[in-house]
């Protein structure tokens, strides 16, 4: 085959074109600094740095939302402290006037203390966000949650009623990750009416009918107190059955299943409400006996009836305080009992119909308390205007100040949570964050060049360009002499 001037002079010409496209390319790297500039130069390396890019985005719209939640708790703890602040020193001032004797003078001048102390208390109820929305209203906090409904001849607030929500606003601030921002304010400052009394434990005891009156949390000790075993089964209690039994209702609330496997009494089974069977023999004095849900009864079996197997019905009867024994009641099984705090007077309306197990229940009073009432109380207190004699304005200038406290320890658990919440955020935005920096790091060391060598590989090519045109003009300088040479 012939080599023609013509086909040297098109590959010299292609020689070119490619170095100086090699080249350009390796400006354009240089220049943008990425090595992938398009689709072509690497299909699959581009789909992984869209993926990234798109997950970038979808962190920086996390990153805003939780600052921007961020900004909310925090306006929300700075009003909490505040409040705290403010109730403070309206105990200060409780605590001033009942510890010493003032006349009508100073008593209306801590009086109108703590009418600023009522305005203070409804400016921060109704803090508002730059963007306008109130910070206690819940999930209404387009509107003031605070409003005084009633005032007295001077104009002085005696009612303060809460306008928002009930329910917490919430934000997402991340995959399924839900932050509450706007607490409610009836949840802080105002009294929610009493709610039923919650019972959590395992003794059966619920709420009575009537309306309880203590309001710190507490606690319902059942005790058991003595076992009856009807029928003629000729199984007795226990040793251990008057300290040691859990049971407690009143004739068949609880039963036994006894079978006499041996025909003589000698031996068998013995079960408590259908739970698991347990072996005796006649020599059984002290069995214990457990039921599905834990309950626990103890046994003489030295004396079943011959051949006797069936059901026989327990008795169990105990005893209930609120005082932690101090003072207690027999549990009479009915739907309302009500119990008294021998150190208190407070009382707990209990039903005890369904009580079945001794044990400890934990009880919460809800809505007990009302920071705004408090402390119009305290003022009017202050000032007397009840006629109250020394004693009893003494007397109730300290169940005010208690009420300051347990409503300060209100502020405090909701200080608490929001404090806990905007920590959270704190970390998580330290989180997203990095996940983001290692996200564009990956995108980095995909996409990005390594300068030196690309440097390195800039001079080579122009080297290579160079020299490919110098070959095409000496090539192209050849005569006709020379070529047939």
């Amino acid at each position: 085959m012939r080599v023609t001037s013509e086909m040297q002079s098109n590959q010299s010409l292609r020689f070119i074109q490619s170095n100086y496209a090699r080249l350009a390319k390796l400006h354009e790297q240089l220049a943008s600094g990425k090595r992938i500039q398009r689709p072509s130069d690497s299909p699959a390396e581009i789909v992984q740095i869209r993926q990234n890019s798109a997950e970038n985005l979808r962190l920086d719209t996390h990153l805003k939302t939780i600052r921007d939640v961020g900004v909310v708790l925090q306006n929300s703890v700075d009003a909490l402290i505040e409040s705290r602040g403010v109730l403070t020193h309206a105990k200060d001032i409780a605590i001033e006037v009942n510890s010493a004797a003032h006349d009508a003078a100073s008593d209306s001048a801590f009086a109108h203390q703590i009418d600023v102390v009522i305005d203070q208390m409804l400016r921060v109820g109704n803090r508002q966000l730059p963007d306008g929305r109130y910070l206690f209203g819940g999930t209404a906090s387009h509107a003031p949650p605070f409003e005084v409904t009633a005032v007295d001849s001077a104009e002085r607030p005696t009612d303060v009623a809460y306008r928002g929500s009930d329910q917490a606003s919430e934000a997402v601030v991340g995959k399924e990750i839900r932050v509450g921002t706007l607490i409610p304010g009836s949840e802080v400052f105002q009294m929610r009416h009493r709610a039923t009394t919650i019972f959590t434990g395992t003794t059966g005891a619920r709420p009575g009918t009537g309306t309880d009156s203590a309001v710190e949390p507490g606690s319902l000790v059942v005790k058991h107190t003595l076992t009856s075993i009807a029928g003629a089964s000729g199984v007795s209690t226990g040793t251990s059955s008057a300290s040691g039994d859990t049971i407690i209702g009143p004739s068949g609330a609880h039963t036994l299943n006894i079978i006499d496997t041996s025909g003589t009494g000698a031996s068998g089974t013995v079960s408590l409400n259908g739970g698991p069977p347990v072996a005796f023999t006649n020599s059984g004095a002290d069995l214990r006996v457990t039921g599905p849900n834990g309950e626990a009864v103890f046994l003489n079996t030295t004396s079943i009836t011959p051949g006797f197997s069936g059901t026989v019905s327990l008795t169990a009867t105990g005893t209930m305080s609120v005082d932690g024994g101090t003072t207690s009641q027999p549990i009479d099984f009915s739907a309302n009992q009500v119990m008294t705090d021998g150190g208190t007077g407070e009382m707990t309306n209990v039903d005890s119909t369904q009580i079945r197990r001794a044990g400890t229940d934990r009880l919460d009073y809800q809505g007990a308390t009302d920071a705004f009432q408090a402390l119009i109380a305290l003022r009017d207190d202050i000032r007397n205007v009840h006629g109250l004699s020394t004693l009893d304005r003494s007397k109730a200038l300290g169940r005010h100040i208690a009420a300051l406290d347990r409503i300060n320890n209100d502020v405090i658990d909701a200080l608490g949570g929001q404090s806990v919440q905007a920590e959270y955020l704190t970390k998580l935005e330290e989180r997203t964050a990095d996940v983001q920096l290692d996200i564009q790091k990956a995108t980095d060391g995909i996409e990005a060049i390594d300068v030196a060598g690309t440097i390195a590989a800039v001079q080579k090519q122009e080297n290579l360009y160079q020299m490919s045109l110098q070959l095409t003009a000496r090539m192209n300088s050849l005569s006709l002499a020379d070529f047939l040479n």
